[in-house]
């Protein structure tokens, strides 16, 4: 079995499930999964878990998130894109840049989002996207979402304004809403027409392999150097080692660059076979909260 993780360059029209199913494929692995899910019609970077790795999925989630999205004004749709049907219609002609971007000082930092209907959130058990295509009314559930930095790279007006937007944000931001509340607090309507992921936290688009690429030479992320910003710490013995293996309680003391309040170390054996991520739970006393079996 393989482990590790693939910085995968996705492109338009893919679906983020197709792009598991193309890593299933080509490495006839089946314990394979995606760190957030990215719109069929988007492109960039979509980095996906193979074997062991797929246990770093959340903790890959957590990353930023840097996009490049065009706001096409004078309609919004009901998916936020321009897949879906037309639900406000507006004249947008008189659209300044300088309007618009005295609008964004209101969407920086923390803010409040709702989600568009047509997406992949859970209500009572069912996604959006399936509760829309039934046609049923359901009340979106509101999320807290950073947006770091957030500025126009390109304007050009007209009839139908379009502004090219440059915006980091915390993990489960909906560009796609962003984009419809921008305008509207602009007295205006907008969909997104355009969207690429640029960097979904450690992974960045210049260093993304493309489906042929992958296909014609299908090589992973090894698991150690998904965590080059974490202290390391080898285990003096298999004792230790299957001690975190059972969940017990180690001491990492003496070691040099392991101190009180470090965040999460990564644990592995002299063979690099078995990896562990550990927490300081009391005193100098140590706890995996995830452990990788690498011996298969």
């Amino acid at each position: 079995m393989q482990h590790g993780v693939l910085n995968f360059l996705k492109p338009p029209g893919m679906t983020s499930h197709d792009a598991v199913a193309f890593v299933r494929r080509v490495l006839k692995e089946k314990r394979v999964g995606h760190t957030g899910t990215l719109d069929p019609a988007a492109a960039g970077v979509l980095p996906i878990c193979v074997g062991q790795a797929t246990r770093l999925v959340e903790d890959l989630q957590a990353g930023t998130k840097r996009y490049i999205a065009e706001a096409l004004f004078g309609r919004e749709t009901d998916s936020g894109d321009l897949l879906g049907k037309n639900v406000r219609e507006c004249d947008a002609s008189a659209l300044q840049l300088e309007q618009l971007r005295l609008v964004l000082d209101a969407f920086r930092g923390e803010i409040e989002q709702t989600p568009p209907l047509h997406s992949a959130i859970k209500v009572d058990g069912q996604k959006l996207y399936d509760l829309a295509r039934q046609g049923k009314e359901v009340e979106i559930p509101t999320r807290q979402v950073t947006i770091s930095h957030l500025s126009i790279s390109r304007w050009q007006g007209g009839e139908s304004p379009r502004a090219m937007l440059d915006i980091e944000c915390s993990g489960g931001t909906y560009i796609r809403s962003l984009v419809r509340d921008i305008a509207r607090a602009a007295d205006s309507a907008a969909t997104m027409s355009f969207l690429l992921r640029e960097r979904s936290g450690l992974f960045s688009l210049t260093e993304a392999v493309s489906p042929a690429e992958f296909e014609r030479e299908p090589k992973l992320i090894p698991l150690h150097e998904m965590a080059t910003s974490l202290a390391v710490w080898k285990v003096q013995s298999d004792d230790m080692a299957f001690a975190l293996w059972q969940g017990k309680r180690i001491k990492l003391g003496g070691q040099g660059d392991i101190q009180s309040g470090t965040g999460p170390v990564l644990v592995e054996n002299e063979a690099g076979t078995l990896f562990a991520l550990v927490s300081q739970v009391e005193g100098d006393l140590w706890k995996a909260d995830k452990v990788f079996d690498l011996r298969s």
